[in-house]
């Protein structure tokens, strides 16, 4: 005891040498410094390629996936994945309340860094571009919000400590639109790959344009000729341009794809989180697939396309075989396989209705499966921690383009439209002959995106923009008007007594 009391008498300088933190105001000083701190309201992004996300919940919620009980009577959870197909979604679904929290976490992230680098005082170029990329990103979330819910509770600062009021959908289209002209001007415009992952001016335009395509049925105001404008800010530049093959845009390692806008970026070694990973493989593929593909997992077999939906494609259009996988099946040597000895493993896409329900079940040989995102064979991919190296592109050129078109469209510039060459491209690149003028129809149009953009996360507000959204499809009745927004998650409700 006495060595101890002379040993800690003689510890007279107690200050710190911190190897684990660094003091905001020695460490916003370069552009470096507050990429890296941004990189937390980007990461939130990366949640989306989950098995439980918003876009997961919206191509099941729409006519181009299905989930029927597999054979081994899996996929059934309590209805959930039922509620959403059918659209009698209970407000305690969880599926419901993974696809509120990737758009309201996002905005949480965002509004940290906002309010991070705003309180920081000095002051230099790169923190305002910074800054602006944050903005537009929080103004994608919200897009997220309005687009699903329609009037959504509204923060834009973390030191607002009140429960967040619910605005409605005007207030917030405004406050979006705002948001992103404002901040134009600060974005980096050329696409670089110091930018990849990142917001740039032309991610901003085309989020921009899906908000006026949207205006007249998310606020009551027709803005077709803002979003001619705000594509042609886009395509005028020409940074963009179409990849060769369809197949590019969803390769394994993407990243230099001529036609990407705005990625998020995955990886088999960054990327591994079940939270944070790229898992449409595991979601999708019968687990007797995985090995012969080089796959060292055991996936869960189940996203399957909608039967209707595969039978939509016009007759050569080669994104058909280019977005699922259907018909006879092949290991990674080209080698035809076998279901079981002398049975060929041929999966017909075609399944009768009476396979969805609590008590029924499609067979181990039914339903085309997800094959849109290349699969690599190289045994990288081994399971539900490790996601994919394929980037997923949230918005690419040929959407661009294609909304472009449908804006000149909806202003009756039909002759205009059809003479655009990256649309002629599109479909060419597809196998089909260029449209004419006359065969631009709204009806024609909508099906050209729905096949260009199968299970891309744009089809929930495609199919309400042309007016599709409450008919009757595959196992799923019509619905009414109540049907156009989502429910409000129970656990929302009961966090934020503002919500009903």
């Amino acid at each position: 005891m006495v060595l101890c009391m002379a040993a800690l008498s003689a510890c007279t300088n107690l200050d710190e040498e911190i190897y684990s933190k660094i003091a905001k105001e020695n460490f916003f000083t370069t552009e470096e410094q507050f990429e890296k701190y941004s990189a937390r309201a980007y990461s939130s992004l990366k949640h989306g390629g989950t098995e439980k996300s918003l876009w997961t919940f919206v191509i099941q919620n729409t006519n181009e996936v299905c989930v029927p009980v597999n054979p081994n009577g899996g996929w059934w959870d309590d209805g959930r994945y039922n509620e959403v197909h059918v659209h009698n979604i209970s407000y305690s679904n969880r599926l419901l309340e993974m696809a509120w929290e990737y758009w309201t976490n996002g905005i949480t992230a965002c509004n940290d860094v906002i309010d991070t680098f705003e309180d920081v005082e000095k002051d230099f170029e790169a923190k305002h571009r910074v800054l602006a990329e944050i903005k537009v990103l929080r103004a994608y979330f919200f897009m997220c919000g309005i687009d699903n819910w329609g009037s959504i509770p509204f923060s834009i600062s973390k030191k607002d400590k009140d429960y967040p009021e619910k605005k409605d959908r005007e207030f917030v289209f405004d406050f979006i639109v705002k948001e992103i002209t404002d901040n134009l001007p600060y974005l980096q415009e050329e696409p670089t790959s110091e930018y990849y992952g990142r917001i740039t001016k032309g991610a901003a335009y085309a989020i921009l344009a899906k908000m006026y395509l949207n205006a007249e049925k998310w606020i009551g105001k027709s803005m077709w000729a803002e979003a001619e404008e705000a594509c042609k800010a886009i395509i005028s530049k020409g940074y963009y341009t179409l990849a060769p093959e369809y197949k590019d845009n969803f390769a394994v390692y993407n990243e230099n794809c001529p036609e990407q806008i705005f990625a998020i970026p995955y990886s088999t070694v960054y990327t591994t989180s079940d939270h944070h990973a790229f898992l449409i493989y595991m979601s999708t593929l019968p687990a007797d697939l995985c090995r012969p593909m080089g796959i060292n997992a055991d996936a869960w077999d189940g996203l399957c396309g909608e039967p209707d939906f595969l039978a939509s494609y016009e007759p050569g259009d080669t994104r058909k075989a280019d977005t699922w996988l259907f018909g006879q099946m092949y290991d990674k040597d080209g080698n035809a396989l076998e279901y079981e000895p002398g049975v060929p493993y041929i999966i017909d896409p075609d399944m009768p209705e009476s396979v969805y329900g609590k008590d029924s079940r499609r067979t181990a040989l039914q339903g085309a499966r997800i094959g849109k995102w290349t699969y690599q064979d190289d045994g990288k991919l081994t399971g539900g921690q490790v996601g994919m190296d394929n980037d997923f592109f949230l918005i690419r050129y040929a959407d661009v383009v294609l909304m472009y078109v449908e804006a000149l469209v909806r202003q009756h510039k039909e002759t205009e439209a059809a003479a655009v060459p990256a649309f002629q491209q599109i479909r060419t690149r597809a196998g089909l002959a260029p449209m004419t003028a006359d065969q631009l129809t709204l009806e024609n149009l909508y099906w050209e995106r729905a096949h260009e953009l199968a299970i891309e996360g744009w089809s929930r507000q495609d199919m309400i923009r042309f007016d599709k959204f409450l008919d009757a499809w595959w196992a799923k009745p019509a619905k009414t008007d109540s049907d156009l927004l989502l429910p409000i998650p129970k656990s929302a409700i009961a966090a934020n007594p503002n919500l009903k």
